[in-house]
């Protein structure tokens, strides 16, 4: 993050940090290294049908942080909220996001 004043690093990975926009506003930037995220993902896609061994719980994406916060900034919407579930869904039963999911199928 050069240029900008770094805030702090959450334990997730996600870095913040203060952007001066030389009109008196200050920006928060967020960003994150996904690189290790996305590959896992590719991985654990081709590995098994994400199923547990007893079928009761599957595994289906490993979505980075920061796009989480992206998708709450820019979007209005919080992944987390069970609220918006069915459009968290959406997301990642689109192609455009494939790369989040950890397992075949559409959910």
């Amino acid at each position: 993050m050069s240029g900008l004043a770094p805030l702090f690093t959450s334990s997730a990975g996600v870095r913040h940090a203060w952007r001066d926009d030389g009109d008196g506003v200050r920006t928060l930037v967020s960003s994150q290294d996904v690189e290790a995220i996305l590959d896992r993902n590719k991985a654990m896609a081709t590995h098994n049908d994400g199923y547990a061994p007893s079928r009761e719980l599957r595994r289906v994406a490993s979505i980075p942080l920061v796009l989480i916060l992206k998708w709450k900034n820019e979007e209005g919407w919080n992944a987390f909220d069970p609220a918006c579930a069915e459009r968290l869904r959406r997301k990642l039963n689109d192609p455009e996001y494939q790369f989040l999911r950890t397992a075949p199928g559409r959910l």
